[in-house]
């Protein structure tokens, strides 16, 4: 800042001057504690605070203070995100595969089980029942709904469309263990069917955006894992139904699947916000920014001039500047 201005004299400086003086002083930084440049002819001495303390100190909520402080800027935070994120989508994974694959371990055709173990002796399935339940009413919505599932996350935000699919197949899994007839069945694991189908469209892309290229592969294996893990459960659960039995093992995978579920809506509410935030503060800093630039030219324009003989004038209003015509005929047709 070029010394200019005094602690009791001003200089003789044309207004034009001072004025692009202090614009240029505006854009380096404010002038004044609180951002503005003191009415008073010289420069504050004291070093601008920035924004986040002011409104820290003041408890202000002007929209020019509303940068947030070094928390809201935190490497180690953005760095967490896609970890989160990718935790997230495992879980949504694992319970995908864990609900899919579950009828295997609640049924056994031939001699022996109880109705409270195993679900065929509960409601009387046979083997060809099984199968139409295991294979078409499951595999084939799940292939024709694939196609929609695919269009749906290039239109919509994948995020919402996992959380909403994820919580549809936990009602499905609790539809299975509140089943009293083959028919309900059928339709668990056809809503099942359909409702998985949005699981792989929307979480690779969804990967694909958090991670970069480099660790891009690392995080789809680590994603593709879920697929093991849940048939891992799927494998245990066997051993679980004889002590707890087939429904409630199957309200189990229910509320394991609404867990995931939820899980993944908060990670993915956490990001959006946080996106939204700093998108906040940088809209906030040039808000500050141009203020500031608003207040130096006007306040510079208040600033009492001295003449030639050093008498204080006030600035006279600039006005605009005519110009010459360049051509007879245009001078003659006048402002139409």
């Amino acid at each position: 800042c070029f010394p200019i201005v005094g602690p009791g004299t001003v200089l003789p400086m044309p207004r034009v001057v001072l004025a692009l003086l202090a614009f240029a002083a505006a854009l380096e930084r404010p002038l004044g504690v609180d951002g503005v440049v003191p009415a008073r002819g010289y420069v504050a001495r004291r070093p601008a605070l920035p924004a986040w303390q002011l409104q820290r100190r003041r408890g202000s909520s002007s929209p020019l203070l509303c940068a947030a402080g070094p928390a809201a800027q935190s490497k180690t935070s953005a760095a967490r995100r896609p970890r989160l994120l990718l935790g997230a989508l495992v879980l949504i994974y694992v319970s995908n595969q864990w609900c899919r694959a579950l009828p295997a371990s609640l049924v056994r055709f031939g001699s022996g089980g109880s109705a409270h173990e195993f679900m065929n002796v509960a409601l009387e399935l046979d083997e060809v029942q099984y199968g139409l339940l295991s294979s078409y009413a499951f595999t084939a919505l799940y292939s024709v709904a694939s196609l929609a599932a695919g269009a749906a996350c290039d239109i919509f935000a994948r995020a919402p469309v996992l959380v909403a699919a994820s919580a549809l197949w936990s009602g499905a899994a609790a539809l299975q263990g509140c089943a009293s007839s083959y028919p309900q069945l059928l339709a668990s694991r056809a809503v099942l069917g359909v409702s998985q189908a949005f699981c792989s469209p929307a979480a690779y892309p969804l990967i694909g955006e958090a991670f970069s290229k480099d660790s891009r592969g690392r995080a789809n294996a680590v994603y593709s894992s879920g697929l093991y893990i849940g048939y891992a459960l799927a494998s245990l659960s066997a051993l679980a139904n004889r002590r707890i039995g087939w429904r409630a093992m199957s309200l189990l995978t229910a509320a394991f699947s609404l867990l995931a579920s939820a899980t993944l809506a908060a990670v993915a509410a956490a990001s959006a916000s946080s996106l939204s935030g700093a998108f906040a503060v940088a809209g906030c800093a040039a808000s500050a920014r141009s203020a500031a630039t608003a207040s130096a030219v006007a306040a510079a324009r208040r600033l009492p001039h001295r003449g030639m003989d050093g008498t204080p004038r006030r600035p006279q209003p600039l006005r605009p500047v005519a110009r010459r015509a360049s051509s007879p005929a245009i001078a003659a047709a006048g402002p139409a």
